[in-house]
């Protein structure tokens, strides 16, 4: 297989993405290895329960039990020395929808639980499955009549296991067309966006399966190091290849059974062990689960929260418990009770290809470590001869801190080599432009008195559209790096302009100069960002709701868990927070509860030029969230309990029907055709921020470039 494997990546080195057809057929074969998983595992289960007795389970899963806690207990202690890792690191991010959604819970009872077990076995739900067969293996175990179903179900698993081997004699085919794929596919952009949390993975992941877990086995039982690692190698570059630990279980558990006959240890009690054990390992919480963590603590240093020491017991609590369930269920919960930005998932799922080679191997030498650890554990048969046992207990404490140095090395490196948040926000744009005049302030002909009457045929004659727009109101309307005006609501102003066949001319105002300029005809519309609220519906007329935001409060870092929840805000005796806009609503907060004060400001700058005059910001948290890429060293946080949310839109003067009618119609359009969804994506979320490179090919960037 090893062949296979390295053909694959000399293949999709040499031509890239050409070799991108190949990855169905990996796919294919995968599903292949999938044919006789369910199966071997309710016969092994089954079978290897059912032919012990009572006295020989309650000691085996005891003794299961104790080496498993003691794995984890030992790999959980690495996994925390290696967040210790991370460089310093000041990050700001885009705002994330998941921030202000219901926090995920884990339903146990539908995961562990089998009501249908039928059903449990055509949805995959492994954990239901084993609990179900271990319950029907423990069942028969003082069965008089069970060896006519026990030989029955031992004949089924010795076809399951024949199936398996024809398999796996034409797997190297799959392992070739999906390392291929891999190697073809995967985006340098996709390396250098997560390349710190690569470098963690890796570091984990070696010093796990190469030195940590082996060295364990080769202290506490006659099996040697290099032997370990021999009869590992087919199942671990299995898992390698397809980033899938499911489909070897039964090689896991014939190379376990192998192994043991061949040093002259098996027996008919090791063997069931065996079919018993495997199973079990893969459906509780492993260490290659568990190096996922890492992952998480990852999330948390790149958004600039990183986890407390104070929090490592409830984390790895809220682990433990969260990674009985799907990975794929821990890491967004995880990353949800840390309140991390749970898009931050999709950072994981970009990188899963790449950790799933880490991942996956660990976890195969995980349950080769427990099983045999137990194994000998139940035969009374672990060993601790002075000298080779002592030696590789120092030797994993003595390379320790050199892999932790390795990677602290490598991710400062790279850390200090990496594009800062600011810069990408700082040079977003606004695509398909039309011709625009940008003013730093109004026209001294436009103050001479009340211009005429704004309608949309007076905008056509004079082929000019005339935008209002605060100044330095990140992300709706702001000056980039090459001092262009852009933002959420510069682009949409762009495209009215565009759909009326006009220019666009813009003009800043103060929030509390909207009335006046409006009225005065200075400007046509406003677009900023404009909170729609009770108190101007009077003085202006607002369009149709365009977004909906949610209220936050921005902070330094380490003063965001002073406002995490409501209660702790009323808890304080004096605080002091700044705002630009929700004057009203901040009022009634304040006549409810004096100890808090609001001051209005005219610019958002201000604030972030004096911010230790006040105890924090009044903001959108889509707007902080932006506002946090060009200053690091804040956060933001939705205080549970109690924080609205409210819509912006644009304004009109009063009298201005004839354009609001326009306008209104024109956002339902917008709205329908996706035009409205695609500059939130991008200016809110910051999805698409980055171009997408061809991938580099040894064909293309080598070979046709020294021929040309």
């Amino acid at each position: 297989m090893l062949w296979a494997l390295l053909l694959g990546v000399a293949t999709g080195l040499i031509f890239g993405e050409r070799v991108a057809f190949l990855q169905p057929i990996g796919t294919g074969f995968v599903k292949l290895m999938q044919i006789t998983i369910f199966p071997y595992i309710v016969v092994s289960l089954i079978v290897g329960l059912g032919k012990f007795n009572p006295e020989q389970v309650k000691s085996i899963l005891v003794k299961a039990a104790t080496v498993m806690v003691t794995l984890w207990v030992v790999g959980l202690a690495a996994i925390w020395c290696f967040t210790l890792t991370l460089p310093k690191h000041d990050a700001g991010t885009f705002f994330s929808p998941a921030l202000i959604s219901p926090a995920t819970s884990i339903d146990f009872v539908a995961q562990y639980i089998p009501d249908n077990p039928f059903a449990s076995l055509a949805e995959g739900n492994v954990p239901a499955i084993v609990i179900f067969c271990i319950a029907l293996g423990m069942s028969l175990i003082a069965n008089k009549r069970k060896s006519q179903v026990l030989d029955f179900l031992e004949v089924v698993g010795q076809g399951l296991t024949v199936i398996s081997k024809k398999i796996i004699a034409i797997f190297p085919i799959g392992i070739f067309a999906m390392t291929a794929s891999t190697a073809g596919t995967l985006s340098v952009e996709q390396l250098h966006n997560l390349q710190v949390y690569w470098v963690l993975v890796l570091c984990l992941g070696l010093y796990l399966m190469l030195v940590l877990l082996p060295m364990l086995v080769a202290a506490a039982t006659p099996i040697k190091y290099r032997d370990l690692i021999y009869v590992m190698r087919n199942a671990w570059i299995t898992a390698f290849s397809t980033g899938n630990v499911f489909i070897v279980l039964p090689v896991i558990t014939e190379g376990i059974k192998a192994h043991m006959r061949k040093i002259s240890r098996n027996d008919e009690q090791s063997d069931h062990i065996a079919e018993v054990l495997v199973p079990i390992a893969y459906t509780f919480p492993s260490l290659g689960k568990l190096t996922t963590l890492i992952f998480v603590m990852f999330a948390a240093w790149l958004t600039g929260n990183p986890v407390s020491f104070s929090d490592i017991p409830n984390v790895t609590l809220s682990a433990m418990l969260s990674y009985f369930a799907n990975v794929h269920i821990a890491i967004p919960f995880l990353l949800d009770s840390l309140r991390i930005p749970a898009d931050s998932y999709q950072l994981y799922l970009s990188m899963s290809v790449l950790s799933a080679k880490v991942v996956s191997p660990t976890t195969v030498v995980y349950i080769f470590a427990f099983v045999l650890l137990s194994i000998f554990y139940c035969r009374k048969q672990l060993h601790f001869k002075r000298l080779r046992s002592a030696y590789y207990v120092i030797l994993p404490c003595a390379l320790l801190p050199a892999f932790m140095a390795t990677s602290f090395t490598l991710n400062s490196h790279l850390a200090s080599g990496s594009k800062a948040a600011n810069d990408v926000i700082d040079n977003m744009v606004v695509s398909d432009q039309v011709p625009a005049h940008v003013l730093s302030h109004v026209p001294q002909a436009y103050q001479s008195g009340e211009l005429s009457l704004t309608n949309i045929d007076v905008i056509k004659k004079r082929n000019l559209l005339r935008v209002g727009y605060v100044v330095d109101n990140v992300p709706f309307s702001y000056f980039n790096q090459k001092d262009e005006l852009v933002g959420f609501d510069i682009s949409l102003a762009h495209k009215l302009a565009n759909d009326l066949n006009v220019e666009v001319e813009f003009i800043p105002f103060q929030k509390h100069q909207l009335n006046e300029y409006l009225n005065k005809g200075y400007f046509d519309i406003a677009m900023s960002g404009l909170e729609i609220n009770v108190a101007d519906l009077t003085k202006v007329r607002f369009s149709q709701k365009v977004l909906e935001l949610q209220l936050a409060i921005l902070a330094k870092d380490y003063e965001l868990s002073r406002f995490k929840t409501v209660e702790l805000i009323r808890g304080v005796d004096t605080l002091n927070f700044a705002h630009m806009e929700y004057a009203p609503l901040l009022n009634r907060v304040h006549e409810r509860n004096a100890r808090i004060h609001f001051k209005q400001l005219s610019n958002l700058q201000d604030y972030f030029k004096s911010p230790e005059q006040f105890d924090g910001l009044v903001i959108s948290a889509e707007a902080g969230f932006a506002w946090s890429m060009f200053y690091p060293e804040f956060g933001v946080v939705v205080p549970e309990g109690g924080m609205p949310k409210y819509p912006i839109g644009f304004a009109v003067a009063k009298r201005n029907l004839d354009l609001l009618s326009y306008v209104d119609a024109w956002l339902a359009i917008q709205q329908t055709n996706g035009s409205i969804e695609d500059a939130y994506n991008y200016w809110i979320l910051g999805l698409g921020t980055q171009q997408k490179e061809t991938r580099w090919s040894v064909l293309d960037d080598v070979i046709q470039q020294s021929s040309k």
